[in-house]
C-alpha cells in the first residue's frame, strides 16, 4: 500500500539509505505560474505568453522548470535535522508540466556519507510525477544533516521556548 510519508524528521544515523518517502499532491495553477513570473522575472514566453505558446511544439503555456522543482521541495517536508542544502546534482526535466497538472514526489535515500563528528550528507533521488504516473523531473538533491538524536535534541532545547507563567503586575 502506498502511504503519504513526506516528512523527513530523523537525524543522519537513523536515515537508511533506500528509504523512499512520498507526498500527497498539488496542482499547479494559473496563478502559480504568473505570481513565479512575477517573483522570480522570468517572463520567458513558454511561460506567459498564450499565442506564442500555441505556435510551439507543446501548443499551449508551460510551468517553469524551477516552480516545479521548487514546489518539489515543499511537497517533502524537513524537520530540524536538516541544516543546509548541500547541493543539486544532474537536474533533468523529462517531460512538459502543464497548468493544472498535478504533481506528486518521491525521495529516495541514495547515498549518505559522514562529514564529520556532529554532520552527514544524505542524497535523495528527487522524482516529480504528473497524475499520470510520468516523471516530470528528477534530480539528486545533497542535504547536510546533524547526525546524532543528543545533537537534534540538543538544538531544538536551546531553540524552542517553554511557556512560563506571566508576571502579576
Amino acid at each position: 500500500m502506498t502511504t503519504i510519508d513526506n516528512r523527513i524528521d530523523m537525524p543522519f544515523d537513523e536515515i537508511e539509505a533506500g528509504r523512499i518517502f512520498r507526498s500527497g499532491g498539488r496542482t499547479i495553477t494559473e496563478a502559480d505560474v504568473v505570481n513565479y513570473c512575477a517573483l522570480t522575472g522570468n517572463w520567458i514566453e513558454i511561460h506567459s505568453n498564450v499565442h506564442y505558446a500555441a505556435q510551439t511544439r507543446f501548443g499551449e503555456r508551460l510551468v517553469q522548470g524551477s516552480l516545479t522543482y521548487s514546489i518539489m521541495t515543499g511537497l517533502i517536508t524537513f524537520g530540524p535535522p536538516i541544516q543546509a542544502n548541500y547541493g543539486i546534482d544532474n537536474l533533468r526535466y523529462l517531460t512538459p508540466v502543464h497548468i493544472n497538472d498535478t504533481i506528486y514526489v518521491t525521495a529516495e535515500v541514495v547515498g549518505k556519507k559522514e562529514k564529520d563528528d556532529k554532520y552527514g550528507v544524505v542524497t535523495l533521488l528527487m522524482k516529480a510525477l504528473n497524475q499520470h504516473g510520468h516523471v516530470c523531473q528528477k534530480s539528486e538533491w545533497s542535504l547536510l544533516m546533524l547526525r546524532r538524536r543528543a545533537d537534534l535534541e540538543a538544538l531544538l532545547a536551546g531553540s524552542i521556548p517553554t511557556e512560563k507563567p506571566r508576571e502579576k503586575a
